[in-house]
């Protein structure tokens, strides 16, 4: 079996990501010089009120440490906070500061204009058949990491 990179799914779609990652980078690096993780965990901290680390982790697709780094450097810059979970002493729970808040809703505008022209290379029925497939994509990884 002669296995092609340039055919290879997960190749694929690592590439594309790094693409489009570089692509929207600018937007929440130039001015307020955060790094990819640490907007993923500003923009899953404003989908939500507080979460705890590990659901930061599942929403956002980082690991532990990604996650544990971003939210250091967030909170330097007093864009987060923790405070102690009231149900379990043993969990800190993540929120969002006002200042936080401030600074997602001003990045947010030229995440959602990139977002758009990336989708905007596509027609309606092709981008809703596009989130069709990754959905389903992402079912049959689901299925592998199961299956093990």
């Amino acid at each position: 079996m002669n296995l092609n990179l340039d055919d290879f799914l997960p190749y694929q779609i690592s590439a594309l990501a790094e693409l489009v990652s570089q692509g929207i980078a600018p937007v929440y690096q130039a001015r307020h010089r955060l790094m990819r993780d640490d907007w993923r965990v500003l923009f899953a901290l404003n989908q939500g009120k507080h979460m705890r680390a590990t659901d930061i982790a599942l929403h956002a697709s980082l690991d532990k440490m990604q996650v544990s780094r971003a939210i250091a450097r967030l909170e330097e810059k007093n864009l987060v906070a923790r405070t102690v979970d009231e149900h379990d002493k043993r969990n800190l729970i993540i929120s969002v500061t006002p200042k936080g808040r401030a600074v997602y809703q001003e990045i947010a505008p030229g995440m959602e204009a990139r977002n758009q022209f990336l989708l905007d290379g596509l027609q309606q029925d092709e981008q809703e058949q596009l989130k069709n497939i990754l959905q389903s994509i992402q079912q049959r990884a689901k299925q592998l990491i199961r299956q093990g």
